[in-house]
């Protein structure tokens, strides 16, 4: 494995576990019981397609109940994360791309109650006029 591919899966465990810090994992039968819900992150987007760096690394702003919770810094163009356990609330994603230094409007998520007992994934990827957006599917 490369020291590339080594320091990647060492962001991605990273940001997981900045997420379940701040988050907190419950247990599996509350999901079950409606309490609380999962969530899936991709990002997807090569930033070659809009004239950057192919990792294209964005900070991910996320607000819960009108409040900042936490700041994932560096995520990157393959990254993926999965976190259980979340508390359900009125959430809020904004995307800040590290080489402009500024917001994507067109990535902004929310606010956006999200209840318990449900799965939501969250992919970011160019729309097909090569907007980056972030498709959210709850099931």
């Amino acid at each position: 494995m490369s020291k590339t591919a080594v320091r990647r899966s060492g962001l991605v465990v990273v940001i997981a576990a900045i997420l379940v810090a701040t988050f907190g994992i419950g247990a599996g039968s509350a999901l079950a019981a409606g309490h609380e819900f999962n969530l899936s992150v991709y990002h997807g987007i090569n930033g070659r397609s809009l004239g950057l760096s192919k990792d294209l690394p964005v900070d991910v702003y996320v607000y819960k109940d009108g409040g900042l919770l936490t700041v994932l810094e560096g995520f990157t163009f393959k990254s993926r994360v999965y976190v259980e356990g979340l508390e359900p609330g009125e959430y809020k994603i904004m995307v800040k791309s590290q080489e402009l230094d500024a917001f994507l409007p067109s990535m902004t998520v929310g606010p956006r109650d999200i209840p318990g007992g449900v799965e939501v994934q969250m992919h970011a990827k160019l729309s097909e006029g090569k907007t980056p957006i972030i498709k959210v599917k709850v099931k």
